[in-house]
């Protein structure tokens, strides 16, 4: 939107009576607040009060009072539940007295974007490929490889999934996210959508738009969308590839490749970021997903994929929160800038066919295999911390081993088909 006046008119002319301002949590999780249109002039200028103290990683009972400043460039035209139109608006979140909260993702990320800058790395425009299962909500979940077909680039053996999938890119214009490409991925009903290139702040913003887009849409047909890392343990997962390009013309060779060792020298600790659930691991070193820290330009299953100039960091999963993700990111790369960090040898095999031996000798890590890992590892990198913050990296940190915790005294139904009788 060009201006607040413009803003104004449109909401005028096409009887939008309700503006919902949205933000994340730390995890990743979008929240509401709904307003009538009408008091959007005061709330531009003042923002609105909410108590931070209901949302998770925000802030404990006593420092409750936040507000919500919404960013006008985010405004886009969204349906409602009631088959009417609203106004989004993404929003940061300030303390009462205006200063930005630490622990609010977009904060977080806008600060690792001035790390970056401040390192010296190149200004980088980052698109995301978004990995995801269309699951029929009529279908058992037992039953849903019966009922496609199709495996990757294959042509779509259901209409209904087609016209799915063109209401999606059709929405995802419409919310200001253009999309680049669809197709089929290599499992039944799983589905990927590119996102164009876009600077660190409005690619994830793009990328929490497509979720609630995606998720909004597949409803319509009769879908539930899923991006569970690992639905299926005889089928691939699904990922959300990143790829940073440098945004101008010319790039630096020497500083576009520290950044990559500086992103390879971070990965155990980028795991608990990148792949935030247990179900995470289920993925990682299966099919195409990585289980190993190193770079490729041809490699199958590379942690980093040279494209030209351009870096795929092809580990995360939909799972993270993508404000924090492209955040670690861009600071492990800034601190391989300013380490000057040589990019490691590259990965032309298979790690997964090596001994331990052969990989302690060519200096080629594991990623961490479970959640508590990754948690552990990222306890350790100094730099991620820092790029959290204090107050993030404490509530990411709390809530992800309570979720662990919980995780491990759970009796899944494998113990008992293993161990019943014993």
């Amino acid at each position: 939107m060009s201006s607040i006046a413009s803003l104004l008119r449109q909401l005028e002319a096409e009887r939008i009576d309700t503006v919902q301002l949205q933000f994340t949590d730390l995890m990743g999780a979008v929240k509401v607040v709904s307003i009538p249109s009408s008091r959007l002039p005061d709330v531009l200028g003042r923002g609105v009060g909410f108590d931070g103290s209901s949302v998770e990683g925000f802030a404990r009972e006593e420092e409750s009072d936040m507000r919500l400043v919404p960013d006008l460039a985010t405004a886009c035209t969204w349906p409602s539940d009631f088959s009417e139109r609203a106004l989004r608006i993404i929003c940061d979140v300030v303390l009462p007295d205006g200063v930005p909260f630490a622990g609010d993702p977009r904060r977080i990320l806008a600060r690792a974007a001035e790390r970056a800058r401040a390192a010296g790395a190149p200004e980088m425009a980052v698109s995301a490929e978004l990995e995801f299962f269309l699951l029929p909500q009529d279908e058992r979940l037992e039953d849903a490889h019966l009922g496609d077909p199709a495996r990757y680039f294959d042509a779509l053996s259901s209409d209904i999934a087609a016209r799915c999938l063109r209401s999606m890119a059709g929405g995802l214009t419409e919310a200001g996210v253009p999309v680049t490409q669809i197709h089929h991925e290599a499992a039944p009903h799983q589905y990927e959508i590119n996102l164009t290139a876009l600077p660190p702040l409005c690619a994830a913003d793009a990328v929490v738009t497509a979720k609630l887009v995606i998720r909004r849409e597949a409803a319509r047909f009769g879908f539930t969308a899923s991006f569970m890392p690992k639905p299926f343990t005889d089928h691939p997962g699904s990922g959300l590839h990143l790829t940073f390009a440098p945004a101008g013309e010319t790039a630096d060779v020497a500083r576009c490749a520290a950044f990559a060792a500086g992103i390879l020298a971070h990965a155990r600790g980028l795991s608990a970021i990148a792949n935030p659930t247990v179900n995470s691991y289920k993925r990682l070193g299966g099919s195409e997903a990585p289980g190993f820290v190193g770079w490729s330009d041809h490699h199958p299953a590379p942690y980093l994929r040279a494209v030209g100039s351009a870096w795929e960091w092809r580990a995360p999963d939909a799972s993270a929160n993508p404000y924090l993700a492209i955040a670690c990111a861009l600071v492990a790369g800034a601190d391989g800038i300013e380490q000057a960090l040589p990019l490691p040898d590259r990965l032309d095999e298979r790690p997964e066919m090596w001994s331990e031996e052969q990989r302690f000798l060519r200096h080629v890590a594991a990623l961490p295999e479970t959640l508590r890992d990754a948690l552990d590892a990222l306890e350790q990198d100094d730099c991620l911390q820092a790029a959290l913050g204090d107050h993030a990296m404490r509530h990411f940190l709390e809530a992800k081993r309570l979720e662990w915790a919980a995780y491990a005294r759970t009796v899944h139904v494998w113990e008992r088909e293993q161990y019943l009788t014993l």
